[in-house]
């Protein structure tokens, strides 16, 4: 957990707060709620038929992010785990092969960690990284049999070898993934509907006004809070650890 992240976003709902809880106070001063008194039944059901709405569309995108960055996950760890695969393996060949295998793998896992993780995380490729891929693949094609029995392990790892290809593009792919700006403007579109209704709801008791605007702005800032950090898997409060590539630098 980014704890530094944590506490920008908990002042920012603070100053939120303070600022509504302030604008709920000034409007109440200018009677506001004597306009829309009247209408109370019509805020009700149209403040029902948004939040119902909002309730739907939000769970689906919740779904659908939730999904994508687990999916970013699992498609890290099994990367790794075809490369430490391809390494084990690359053992049984003639040292020379394996110490120039080792050197490209062990690039390639640091460019990962330390130039592609933020590249991703910005929402673009990372050329370096491409490249050390690119080097890692040449060390493992290039290598030559030393004796006939080397042969055969090195069909296993070009057979490792593509199969950690595709699972590099798909952890890319995905990683890339964010949720559609109409989507994102849809559901905040929302956010600022139910937010507007109730400042301007009609409540008997200022107090209770207060608490209940200060309650579902905490709620939806804190949803809206969820939706955008899971969007992104490698900034943020909670992020997609790196440290399976970090092991494979040692």
């Amino acid at each position: 957990m980014n704890w530094a992240a944590l506490s920008r976003h908990g002042l920012r709902l603070a100053i939120l707060l303070a600022v509504s809880a302030a604008g709920w106070w000034l409007a109440r001063q200018a009677h506001i709620d004597r306009l829309t008194a009247a209408d109370v039944a019509g805020l009700d059901i149209l403040l029902t038929l948004i939040g119902a709405i909002y309730a739907v569309v939000f769970a689906f995108v919740i779904f659908v992010i939730w999904g994508q960055f687990t999916a970013v996950e699992d498609a890290t760890l099994r990367e790794c785990g075809s490369l430490n695969d391809l390494l084990r393996f690359a053992r049984y060949l003639n040292p020379d092969s394996y110490r120039a295998i080792r050197r490209a793998a062990g690039d390639y896992a640091q460019h990962v960690v330390t130039s592609e993780w933020r590249a991703l995380g910005e929402h673009r490729r990372d050329v370096a990284t491409e490249k050390s891929f690119a080097a890692f693949i040449g060390a493992v094609i290039r290598t030559e049999p030393a004796s006939p029995a080397e042969e055969p392990m090195l069909q296993r790892l070009h057979d490792i070898l593509r199969r950690l290809s595709e699972q590099r593009d798909e952890r890319i792919a995905k990683s890339l993934t964010r949720i559609p700006p109409t989507l994102l403007a849809l559901v905040r579109m929302m956010v600022g509907a139910l937010l507007l209704l109730t400042f301007i709801y009609p409540f008997h008791s200022a107090a209770l006004g207060v608490l209940c605007y200060s309650l579902l702005t905490t709620i939806l800032f804190s949803s809206n809070l969820v939706m955008t950090d899971t969007d992104n898997p490698f900034e943020g409060i909670f992020n997609v650890s790196s440290q399976p590539f970090s092991e494979l630098m040692l």
